[in-house]
């Protein structure tokens, strides 16, 4: 008999999987701010800290919340990364248009940054969730197509 080589796991409760996105989240963001106040001290230049800085945090983000938190391995690491960057790339556009918003009116770059997380914290958790960490964009759409009018 054989064993599968990523078993279902049983569904955890959407309470407890955000709860541990958040605080992911919260790891991540120390994570690159550390990093990003290092590279910025090492004199490397401030686009390219934020670059190297934004990609790392990203990857920390990607491969805790694979392992610690949705733990699917049903797709392929490969096929989660490319939602995942789908994904992140669409957070990094709404995080563009609220700093961008913010700071326009008045408000300091940091504050618009963390206002920026905030605005992005549930999108992305249903999105890394049920796309990401679930059947991919590809599949919901068309089984969304399908669906009963």
């Amino acid at each position: 008999m054989t064993s599968l080589p990523n078993p279902p796991q049983p569904e955890r409760s959407t309470l407890r999987l955000f709860v541990n996105y958040v605080a992911i989240g919260g790891t991540t963001f120390v994570f690159y701010l550390s990093l990003f106040t290092l590279l910025e001290r090492a004199a490397v230049p401030l686009p390219i800290a934020a670059t190297i800085a934004y990609f790392c945090g990203t990857a920390l983000h990607f491969t805790l919340n694979r392992w610690t938190n949705f733990r699917r391995f049903d797709r392929a690491v490969h096929d989660q990364a490319r939602t995942f960057g789908v994904v992140i790339f669409l957070q990094w556009l709404v995080t563009l248009a609220v700093v961008t918003l913010l700071t326009g009116r008045g408000i300091s770059p940091t504050f618009a940054a963390v206002a920026a997380v905030v605005v992005n914290l549930p999108g992305g958790f249903i999105a890394n969730r049920y796309l990401t960490f679930g059947i991919g964009i590809l599949p919901r759409v068309l089984r969304l197509l399908k669906a009963p009018k």
